[in-house]
């Protein structure tokens, strides 16, 4: 056993009063020194120790807190604006004539709708009307999107028989059509 070296006790670090661990009120606490190494480069303006809020920062604080939810307030409460469809006031001739050629026959219908009902259908009517003049001026002529238009606008028509309805949407498709052709012939 004379060839194994000699340990000697190890020992636990000791603490020093001034430690971390003091219960010491932080006024009474010592300082502790930083070594050259561990100090960070940072301008005197930057290192400030944190104070305590004043009662006027805090009055702001709060009063900055109250306007902001007062704010959402109003704007959760405030009811969303409806944009009004405005329909563009373009009457030539040919949106005169498709507007007259799809209220044929139309009248007995009309009348026995309500007020509210009345107004959606004739502005229905309008907007189908120019839709339909739109698709006048292309070269090509889909009668079959006219069909549809047509249809659809007609379907707000309560109590009427879906067949009637189509039958009526075909004869005024037609018309219309032969419209456009009266047009390209002048």
């Amino acid at each position: 056993m004379a060839d194994t070296p000699i340990r000697k006790k190890e020992t636990a670090p000791q603490i020093s009063p001034a430690s971390s661990f003091d219960i010491r009120p932080p006024a009474e606490q010592p300082k502790q020194e930083r070594m050259p190494s561990q100090e960070q480069h940072i301008p005197k303006q930057e290192i400030r120790e944190p104070q305590e809020k004043t009662d006027m920062s805090v009055h702001q604080d709060e009063g900055f807190l109250d306007e902001a939810i007062d704010g959402l307030r109003s704007k959760l409460r405030r009811p969303k604006r409806q944009k009004p469809t405005t329909i563009p006031q373009v009457r030539d001739e040919i949106t005169v004539k498709v507007e007259k050629i799809m209220e044929e026959g139309l009248a007995d219908a009309y009348k026995e709708l309500g007020t509210i009902e009345r107004q959606e259908f004739k502005i229905k009517g309008e907007q189908t009307a120019l839709q339909i003049r739109e698709l006048l001026q292309a070269t090509h002529i889909k009668i079959k999107k006219i069909f549809k238009l047509l249809f659809e606008w007609l379907k707000m028509l309560p109590g009427i028989n879906r067949f009637y309805l189509e039958q009526e949407a075909k004869i005024k498709a037609d018309k219309i059509v032969s419209l456009k052709d009266q047009y390209n012939k002048q």
